[in-house]
């Protein structure tokens, strides 16, 4: 299942630069904010949801960003009624990877476009992203550009948005 291999082939083959640190495997977003992010500049953390009609989305965003109303997100994102979470089968099907391991850069393994790519519009501000290529013990850091351009490559176009925070009752 692991093909960070592949994601690094990539990477070469399309001329984009990156740095890699290994760490511990990390299987949550709290996981990983918990040690020092500071090293990167937007690291991510991602939720694999689909809607009501089946169709799949991807949603990147900053690491810190608190707990995210996903009925709010749904419609920001044009979903077809609310979302809820995929199933593992299907994110390993559709993406390759596995859950602890989801991430943007995996969207070269959706030849066939199942998944709509929404990210967080802070994104945009940013000189780069870090996230796991592919696998969960490793966090990879290319241009924002390179970025676009890997994005590109795999034939998504990105559906940038405001992320909607939970807001909870007092």
């Amino acid at each position: 299942m692991n093909q960070s291999n592949a994601f690094f082939r990539l990477l070469d083959d399309l001329g984009i630069p990156s740095n890699t640190v290994e760490h511990e495997a990390v299987y949550t977003a709290e996981n990983l904010a918990g040690r020092n992010i500071s090293q990167w500049e937007f690291p991510v953390k991602n939720i694999f949801v689909e809607d009501k009609s089946k169709q799949l989305f991807l949603v990147t965003m900053h690491l810190a960003t608190p707990p995210v109303d996903l009925k709010e997100l749904a419609k920001r994102a044009g979903a077809a009624g609310r979302f809820s979470f995929a199933t593992p089968q299907t994110l390993a099907d559709v993406l390759g990877v596995l859950p602890g391991s989801v991430t943007p850069f995996a969207m070269f393994n959706d030849q066939e476009r199942r998944v709509r790519l929404v990210l967080d519009r802070r994104l945009r501000e940013a000189k780069s992203i870090s996230a796991h290529p592919l696998a969960n013990t490793l966090t990879t850091t290319i241009a924002l550009s390179d970025f676009q351009k890997l994005l590109a490559h795999s034939g998504h176009d990105p559906i940038w948005c405001a992320i909607p925070i939970k807001v909870t009752a007092k």
